[in-house]
C-alpha cells in the first residue's frame, strides 16, 4: 500500500526564522539547513545556518551565511544547494529600504548567491546576478545543478503590487561567473495570472519539473496549482498543467520514474501542510495518496470580502522543502508559529511506494 509515515518531529531554529532549505554534504553525511532569521515570514534580517550530524533529529547554530546591515536597510533571505563536489550554494534576494516618515520601505532588490567550500562553516561574499529583467524578484527556489554541470537560478518578476508575473530560469555555464541566458516557464499572455513560490527540480537525465501556485490576478483570488515539464534541460516547457490541488505554496521531491513526493500548504478550511503521493508525466497528474503533515489546528474560509494579500498576512506557517535520505526515508522542514514564537520544524517521514 503507497503510504507516507510521520516518524517524528522537532525544532531546528526558533529566533523569529522561516524559509528553510537542505543541503546534505554526502550521501549519508552531515545535513545543513538554512533560513532566514529575523521578520519570520516577513524575512527582515539575514540568512543563518544550522547543522545535522545524525540525520535531522538534533542541530545546532553553524554560521551566518549573509547578514543584514546593521541598520537593517539591508536585509536577505537565501536558499540552499548543493554541487557534485560538496559545495553549498545559497541564493536569494537581498533588498535594500530607507527610511521614510511612515517607516522603511525598500526601494531596490538584487538577486545574490554566495557559496561555502568547507560544510557551511564559512561563506564567500555575496556576488550579484545580472537578471535580464527589472527587480524586484520572488525567489523562492535554490540554484538547481543540472546533469551537465549548469547551474539555473530560478526567479519571478513583479507586477502591479504583486509576484510572479513572469517565471524565469537565469542559466550559468562557468559556475556563476556569467549569467548570460534566460528561460520563460511560466508566463500568461494577458498578465491575467500570477505564479508565486516557484519550485524547479531535476528529475531525470536532462529532465525538470516546475510548479507554482496560481493567482487570478483580475479576480484577487488562488487558482489550483499549476506545474511544467522540460525535457531539455529548462530551454522549453510544455505546461502549464493543473495538479487539480489548490494548495498554494508547493513543493515536488523526485523519487524516481515518474514518481513525485509533493508537499504543500493547505491554507483554507483546516489549514495544514500535506504530504502527497504523485505520478506524474507530461499533462498527467494522478495522486495516489494524501496525508497531513503538520495540523495548524486552525480554520480560515474562502470569503469574498477578504483579499488574497490580507490573507496573505494572515499565514502563520509554510514553505514546506525536503531532502530524500534513503528510499524509505525523507526528512522535511517548514515553518510556523507556535505559542507566538516563529520557528523552523523538522519532520522525518517514511514513503511506502509499494
Amino acid at each position: 500500500m503507497k503510504t507516507i509515515e510521520v516518524l517524528e518531529s522537532g525544532h531546528v531554529d526558533r529566533r523569529d526564522s522561516a524559509f528553510p532549505t537542505l543541503v546534505q554534504l554526502e550521501p549519508g553525511g552531515d545535513i545543513i539547513c538554512g533560513y532566514n532569521v529575523g521578520g519570520g515570514p516577513h524575512a527582515r534580517g539575514g540568512t543563518e545556518c544550522s547543522l545535522s550530524t545524525d540525520g535531522g533529529r538534533s542541530w545546532r547554530h553553524q554560521s551566518v551565511v549573509l547578514g543584514p546591515s546593521t541598520d537593517l536597510l539591508t536585509t536577505n533571505h537565501l536558499r540552499l544547494s548543493g554541487t557534485s563536489d560538496g559545495t553549498i550554494l545559497a541564493y536569494g534576494q537581498r533588498g535594500h529600504s530607507q527610511e521614510t516618515a511612515a517607516g522603511s520601505k525598500q526601494v531596490a532588490c538584487d538577486a545574490v548567491w554566495c557559496r561555502s567550500a568547507d560544510g557551511g562553516a564559512s561563506w564567500s561574499p555575496a556576488e550579484i546576478i545580472d537578471m535580464q529583467m527589472p527587480g524586484p524578484y520572488e525567489i523562492s527556489n535554490p540554484i538547481v545543478i543540472t546533469d551537465d554541470g549548469r547551474w539555473l537560478a530560478p526567479a519571478a518578476s513583479y507586477h502591479a503590487g504583486r509576484y510572479g508575473e513572469r517565471v524565469v530560469l537565469h542559466e550559468s555555464e562557468d559556475q556563476g561567473q556569467t549569467w548570460p541566458k534566460m528561460q520563460t516557464i511560466f508566463e500568461h499572455p494577458q498578465t491575467k495570472h500570477g505564479y508565486l513560490e516557484q519550485k524547479v527540480i531535476t528529475c531525470g537525465s536532462g529532465k525538470l519539473l516546475a510548479i507554482a501556485w496560481l493567482q487570478d490576478f483580475e479576480n484577487d483570488t488562488d487558482l489550483k496549482n499549476v506545474y511544467s515539464f522540460s525535457a531539455d534541460g529548462g530551454c522549453t516547457w510544455n505546461g502549464p498543467h493543473t495538479t487539480g490541488i489548490q494548495g498554494q505554496t508547493m513543493t515536488p521531491i523526485w523519487l524516481g520514474g515518474d514518481r513525485f513526493l509533493v508537499l504543500y500548504n493547505r491554507r483554507f478550511g483546516e489549514q495544514s501542510v500535506q504530504m502527497c503521493l504523485v505520478r506524474a508525466v507530461d499533462s498527467s497528474w494522478t495522486l495516489e495518496f494524501e496525508g497531513t503533515l503538520w495540523n495548524a489546528r486552525t480554520m480560515l474560509e474562502l470569503n469574498s470580502e477578504v483579499s488574497s494579500q490580507e490573507e496573505i498576512r494572515r499565514i502563520q506557517f509554510g514553505y514546506p522543502m525536503a531532502l530524500r535520505l534513503d528510499n524509505e526515508t525523507v526528512l522535511a522542514v517548514h515553518w510556523c508559529v507556535e505559542e507566538g514564537v516563529c520557528g523552523i520544524r523538522w519532520t522525518r517521514l517514511r514513503v511506502v511506494l509499494e
